[in-house]
């Protein structure tokens, strides 16, 4: 029997039988017609305040989804993912057949299946199922989709691998240090405005932080230098005592180093030949009102330090301003460490 439906009244009038015909048989719109009628017959106490509506259009069908899946109607969901023809509503049916595949309900079979087949939409939406406990087959699909063609799915399975844990934590980390730059760098934007737990914006990216402690120095760095907002305490896990990575966050300007404590930029302008870190700490040693002994054997290499360069810069015999001003800052730089060094 082959039954052809012009609108979705004509599909209302028919048997259950028909349905399922029209299902199995018809073209996409009739196939789509079809499981919403089958649904009206299944649940009609469920779905009642929808019978009143003609054609479904994308979001009712979305709903039908859930009304499927919540009456155990799993061949009509199944359906659904696979023959509706809205990317969005096969990616809504999927996602809830990968959580009924989690539950056993259905056969892994048939989210890998979508995974390969089906658009990127589909594919983000299985990920968004990925949580920690996630079964081998969950987490090698999304081993898998770290090499999808399109950025946002890689994205989404970075971040899924994360939410994995165990293992799967540094199948993504690797990933992420393999990433292009500029991938990389939307990666983490997107992954420390979404890390799991939620909490606030600097709970997020301290959480980001302290998973990266020990990643490359280069993924630090972009981590640093691509977050909107970034404070000294939520990035110091990842910056650790490394040099370049103070320079990097110091560059996020006067604020930014403002929040550097005066130990790690004492620490820094000892260990690099740039007087300008010399000069820096000179400006944050003048904020102290009393010596801290904490700092004291830093202050006080910090104080010869500056002394050695004020004796190479010799007085110049041809009453050079500019060198003259040079040597006062340095001066200036003795006469403030000199004060805050216990004796």
């Amino acid at each position: 029997m082959c039954v052809m439906a012009e609108r979705y009244d004509d599909v209302r009038a028919l048997s259950e039988p028909e349905l399922r015909v029209l299902l199995d048989r018809g073209r996409p719109e009739e196939r789509v017609w079809a499981l919403w009628a089958l649904a009206l017959l299944s649940t009609p106490e469920g779905v009642s305040a929808l019978v009143r509506r003609s054609e479904p259009d994308a979001g009712v069908r979305r709903n039908l989804a859930v009304v499927l899946a919540g009456h155990g109607e799993l061949d009509l969901l199944v359906a659904l993912a696979e023959r509706d023809p809205a990317p969005e509503v096969r990616a809504a049916a999927t996602q809830l057949v990968a959580r009924l595949a989690l539950d056993g309900k259905l056969p892994p079979a048939l989210v890998e299946a979508r995974a390969e087949h089906d658009e990127p939409q589909v594919r983000i939406a299985i990920l968004g199922t990925v949580f920690a406990g996630a079964p081998a087959w969950q987490r090698e699909l999304a081993r898998r989709m770290l090499d999808d063609a399109d950025r946002d799915v890689r994205y989404e399975a970075f971040e899924a691998l994360m939410r994995a844990g165990d293992t799967s934590t540094a199948t993504a980390l690797a990933w992420l240090e393999e990433a292009p730059e500029a991938e990389a760098r939307i990666a983490l934007l997107r992954w420390t405005a979404r890390v799991p737990g939620g909490g606030s914006a600097s709970e997020r990216l301290r959480a980001c932080a302290t998973q990266l402690a020990d990643a490359s120095r280069r993924l630090r760095r972009l981590l640093v230098e691509s977050v909107r907002v970034a404070h000294w305490r939520d990035v110091a896990p990842a910056i650790g005592n490394e040099t370049s990575l103070v320079r990097a966050f110091a560059r996020r300007g006067p604020d930014a180093v403002a929040e550097i404590p005066i130990a790690t930029l004492l620490e820094v302008a000892l260990r690099e030949h740039d007087d300008g870190w010399l000069m820096l700490v000179r400006d944050r040693l003048a904020t102290l009102s009393v010596p801290d002994p904490a700092l004291a054997p830093l202050v006080a290499a910090y104080r010869d330090r500056c002394e050695q360069r004020l004796q190479q810069l010799e007085p110049s015999a041809s009453g050079d301003n500019a060198l003259e001003d040079y040597r006062d800052g340095f001066a200036l730089a003795v006469e403030i460490a000199s004060q805050l060094t216990l004796h």
